[in-house]
């Protein structure tokens, strides 16, 4: 007989989190479809922040934004304008998107569009360039980079729109579910799902009326970009999250993300309002020539996808991955058991099949990470600290503790006496 016992806040949040059923349904400017991106605005990695209280690692990601969205035609010019307000700043969590690393998000920026099958909600993210070399996505803006971005906006996206509309879109729930299977963790090794990725979309592409040089280029940019994929997934967890959000009396993450300079959290009940403190730098492996010293604070929306229940929290899904980020199988176990005393629930579809297919742990309840000191572990690209310098290697980190501290603070203010 089904309980009389009404749902509690978290189960609601939970639900409604396990509920989304992502489909990849087309690639759009951003300024067509990204609610609230008006002109001369750059979204960026929460939490929100001025440009003089920005790090040098941001500030590189946002002069390469205005280059290459036209708001200035010099790095210097850029730098005064953000310093004038004339270009203007926000999360682009808090505009149902996500901005992996330094990424950023304007109004001609080429966005991955992913729908909830069943509600028609929408969440977004750049189509993403690629961690190998220069990439603004590094926070890096030289000639090249540009250049690339603009043949990605003219050339690029309406290639892959025209190939999604004609394969009639793309269930990004199952092809996440089969990643997992094929050794990835969908945060940031994406190789398998970006190959199955590029075998659904191939049909499209055959008849989207390119010609054979662009056919070539479109091709060879996805072949050479195993990370292709993650703009979905991120996008993915940015939907699934945005439906759990907004739930009274509900302590579940809906959003988590570093800017380089701070961490923060949002929480279901306390909709709309970030919970900071100085984010950390990550600890990890280094690219030959660098030392730690060179690394910068954690940035990127990325974190969200830990919060979610994929990335390190199924490192052990991705082996290959674990040299890449220093660990090694007993951590990466560790790591899934550690999620799974903060989780309100577990994603049916999302297995690892190292640990007998064992469900992904769904979501992060601020209250349980204080209660056990158990904090979200993320995998992440470590950025140099100074301005357009690129990447350093690879770690993991954590969003720091206050976070929740401040966020279970305010939920419990809300709550009647």
């Amino acid at each position: 007989m089904p309980s009389d016992t009404p749902a509690s806040p978290n189960d609601v949040a939970a639900a409604r989190l396990l509920s989304a059923r992502p489909r990849l349904v087309a690639v759009r400017p951003a300024g067509e479809v990204v609610p609230g991106l008006e002109p001369g605005l750059i979204l960026h990695a929460a939490p929100p922040q001025a440009w003089e209280d920005m790090s040098e690692l941001l500030r590189g990601g946002m002069i390469g934004a205005a280059l290459n969205e036209g708001l200035a035609a010099t790095p210097e010019e850029a730098a005064s304008a953000a310093a004038a307000g004339s270009i203007r700043f926000a999360a682009a969590q808090d505009h149902a998107s996500m901005a992996g690393g330094v990424g950023s998000i304007t109004a001609s920026t080429p966005v991955v569009v992913v729908e909830d099958a069943a509600t028609g909600a929408r969440a977004f993210h750049p189509v993403m360039e690629g961690l190998e070399g220069k990439a603004l996505v590094l926070g890096m803006y030289e000639p090249d980079v540009l250049t690339r971005l603009r043949w990605m906006a003219e050339e690029l996206a309406p290639a892959l729109d025209r190939a999604l509309q004609i394969v009639g879109g793309i269930d990004a729930h199952a092809l996440m579910a089969e990643g997992l299977r094929r050794g990835d963790e969908l945060h940031n090794r994406n190789a398998a799902t970006s190959s199955l990725l590029a075998e659904l979309l191939a049909p499209g592409l055959a008849q989207a009326g390119l010609t054979p040089a662009a056919a070539d280029r479109v091709f060879s940019f996805i072949a050479t970009n195993p990370q292709f994929f993650v703009a979905v997934s991120l996008a993915a967890c940015r939907l699934a999250c945005d439906a759990a959000d907004g739930v009274p009396g509900s302590s579940l993450v809906t959003a988590c993300g570093a800017n380089g300079t701070e961490a923060g959290v949002r929480i279901s009940g306390v909709p709309g309002r970030w919970f900071t403190a100085p984010a950390e730098v990550p600890e990890g492996v280094l690219f030959d020539g660098f030392t730690a010293a060179d690394a910068g604070r954690g940035c990127g929306d990325s974190l969200l996808i830990e919060c979610y229940g994929l990335g390190a929290t199924v490192l052990a899904a991705a082996p290959a991955l674990w040299p890449v980020v220093g660990v090694g199988e007993a951590r990466a176990r560790e790591l899934f058991a550690g999620a799974r005393q903060t989780a309100l629930g577990e994603h049916a579809d999302y297995r690892v099949p190292l640990l007998d297919d064992a469900p992904a742990p769904a979501g992060v309840d601020a209250r349980r990470v204080l209660e056990t000191g158990r904090r979200p572990i993320i995998d992440i690209v470590m950025v140099h600290r100074e301005l357009g310098r690129g990447a350093v290697g690879f770690g993991l980190t954590s969003p720091p503790a206050a976070c929740f501290e401040q966020a279970v603070a305010a939920l419990d203010a809300t709550a009647p006496d």
